[in-house]
Formats: C-alpha cells, structure tokens, sequence
C-alpha cells in the first residue's frame, strides 16, 4: 500500500489551510535579521558571559551556542540527546550548562570544553523546566566543580532537587498535580538560609517551595496557593528593580502578581495584559519600561509597563514564538525564538523602537514607504544624466 506526504491528500479545514498560506508568506521574510537553527527551537537562554551570545535547544535534541552578530549558529555544539530538549540552565558563573529533554534525563556540560560532566537520571518522564541555585561552599558541590544546587521540573508533576555538581539525588518534592514547566526564584522572600521557588505548569495554581539552603531535603511547600491564571501557566519570572512577579499562560494572558502578601485565594493580579492565544513568555526591557511577551500567534509584543497598553508588536516568526532574552551590554537587544527554527533580533533602543512603530503604522494604513534618495556624489553623473547626455551624443 503506498503512503502519500502530499498535504493534498489530506482533509484539512479551511482555518488550518489559511494558518499554512499565511506561514508559507512569511516563511523567507528577512524581519529580525533571522539566525536559521536545523531545527524547531524550544528553550533559549542568555549567555551571561557573553552580551552577543545566546543557548538554544532544539527538537533535534541538540544544543547550541549562537554568537548573535556574527550569525553563527555553530559557536559551539552540545549532545547527548537523541529526543528534544525543552529547557536550559547555566550555573552562578555561567561556565556550566545544564539542559533537560523529553528522555527524563538532564545533562551538565562545561561550556567551554563541551566535555559532559554529570548525568542526573530520576523522572520518570519529560524533563520540562530547570532552575538553578547557588548556595554556596559545601552544599551541592563534587565532581563538576560546582557548589550548587538544580531543581528540575517534570512532565511526572515533580520536582527533583539534585546536587548540582555530582547528579546526585537530594529530595523529590511532591504536591503538583501534572507537569512542572515553569520555576522562579523569589528574590526578595529568599535569605541565606533558605531559598523560595515559585513552580507551575499544566495545572493552574502556583505553588510555593521553601528550600533550607543546609538541608535542602527538608523542602516544604507552603498552604497558600496562588490561583489567578484560567489554565496551564507558561513562564514565571521576577523582573526589574522591585522583582515584581510576572507570569505567562495558556489563557492568553501575562499578569503581574502580587505573590508576597498571603491570601486565601484572593485576588492577586495587579496588571493583566491580553493576547489571543497562548503567552509563552514574558521578559522585562528598557530599564524597566517595557514588558515583551511571546505569543503563540506569532507575534512578540512590547508592554508599556505604568499603563499597560499595548506599544509595539514585533513581526517576523512564521510560527509560535517560545522563548525570550534581552542581550546586549545596555539590554538594546530583544531576542525571541520560535518553532519556524528561527533567532530573530530587535532593537530597543529608543529611536529604532518609534521607526519600528512608524513602519508598522504605515504598513497598517497601507501607505507606501518612502523611498532613500540617493545623494550625487561629486562628479559622478544619475541615471537620468547619463541618458541625456547619450541622446544628445546620438543628435551630434
């Protein structure tokens, strides 16, 4: 019996038909200054080592590191996985990578050798989010240099605690109830004695772990949950200078989150910024002005943070946009990644964030873009001067 790849063959609804003319439009445009990867790209991560680099994961279950200006997605190559790899994480000096993927494994690489360092082994399914955390001299440290510990989050709906430098099993924290996608520090509730995570993923309540930085396998959750997203909660970051709590999630929305005051699920968000389909991610930018999300639409949206309106949408991906990262030695660049297998570059500076917003106003009322004039260069003659003068050789 012969099989057919031929999309043709196939029912397909007229949404989804429209969704695959629209990419197909979209797919070569130069929007971004696009960095193409071999394959679809799930996790992103800055180089904090590096203001021009950046880590990607990709479903081809490599890792890679980009150095952005240069356009070179093969700065250096990171294996080991045969299944793709969802999440990513580097340790206090940035000199260890860590990286999770759908085998339920994790592996730690030195950045600089690509040599593996540990293996960690213990979920019982996909490996979907990593959170590291320095503690310090003798906890967490042995055979990988690295005195640490490494929360990893996982589609078993637990959270394994491991010492970061060894692989070794520390403590398995049990409460959620399906998959683990997203942890966050808490920098302000957080001491030298003890740590406290934030954790969601594919249920909606957000749980609170309170880590003993010397025992780390007396981990406890704490009673108060925090309710305030409709569905599965994407992304979870503390941003800016008061280290407010942003989230992100599948009911199309981002919301500040006033996390530090207990409630019995009371009302806790203080913004809440609407998308027409998932948030996947949520950064904050320009000193703090700015709130970026990524959104399964395609579309990566600038947030002005005091009013909440919506300022800017960057267009380019041609598929869902994942992940986010802000580079560069003042934070001028927004880098978003998507499943199109894309990196794609935006500058925020202040200037060419209002050309960006001008271009897209006129391409949004159809006006035509100015055209460059070109400058006359010191006798050298146009276009239009070389013909006359060639009409009037022809008359002689």
């Amino acid at each position: 019996m012969s099989i057919s790849a031929d999309p043709g063959h196939f029912f397909q609804t007229a949404t989804s038909l429209a969704t695959i003319s629209r990419r197909l439009a979209k797919a070569h445009n130069q929007n971004g200054r696009p960095l193409v990867a071999s394959s679809k790209i799930l996790c992103l991560l800055a180089d904090p080592t590096d203001f021009d680099a950046v880590f990607i994961g990709e479903s081809c279950g490599i890792v890679r590191r980009v150095t952005l200006e240069a356009g070179n997605t093969k700065s250096a190559l990171y294996r080991g996985f045969s299944t793709p790899c969802t999440c990513l994480a580097l340790n206090s000096t940035g000199r260890i990578l860590f990286a999770g993927a759908w085998e339920k494994k994790i592996i730690a690489w030195d950045v600089r050798s690509r040599k593996v360092l540990a293996t960690f082994v213990g979920h019982a399914d996909f490996v979907k989010s990593l959170l590291y955390l320095p503690t310090g001299e003798g906890v967490g440290g042995g055979g990988g240099g690295d005195a640490g510990l490494l929360l990893s989050g996982s589609s078993d709906a637990n959270i394994i605690i491991w010492a970061a430098g060894t692989g070794q099993r520390i403590a398995t924290l049990k409460g959620h109830t399906r998959a683990v996608g997203a942890m966050a520090v808490d920098p302000v509730a957080s001491s030298e004695e003890e740590v406290v995570v934030l954790a969601g993923g594919s249920e909606r309540d957000i749980r609170r772990w309170r880590i003993p930085v010397r025992n780390p396998a007396g981990a406890k959750e704490d009673e108060d949950l925090i309710r305030e997203f409709e569905t599965s909660v994407h992304a979870l970051r503390f941003l800016g200078e008061d280290a407010d709590c942003w989230g992100a999630s599948a009911d199309g929305t981002a919301r500040r989150l006033e996390v530090r005051v207990l409630k019995e699920l009371g009302e806790r968000t203080d913004t809440v910024l609407k998308h027409p389909d998932y948030v996947n991610d949520v950064v904050m930018a320009g000193n703090g002005r700015w709130v970026v999300t990524a959104c399964r639409d395609e579309e990566v949206r600038v947030w002005d943070v005091v009013s909440g309106e919506l300022y800017h949408t960057f267009t380019g991906h041609a598929d869902e946009v994942v992940a986010l990262a802000v580079v560069g030695d003042r934070g001028e660049w927004l880098i978003s990644a998507g499943i199109d297998c894309t990196i794609r570059r935006w500058s925020l500076l202040p200037k060419d964030l209002e050309v960006a917003r001008e271009e897209a106003r006129k391409a949004r009322e159809g006006e035509e873009p100015e055209e460059k004039v070109e400058e006359k260069k010191e006798g050298v003659m146009t276009a239009e001067e070389e013909a006359e003068l060639a009409d009037l050789m022809d008359s002689d």
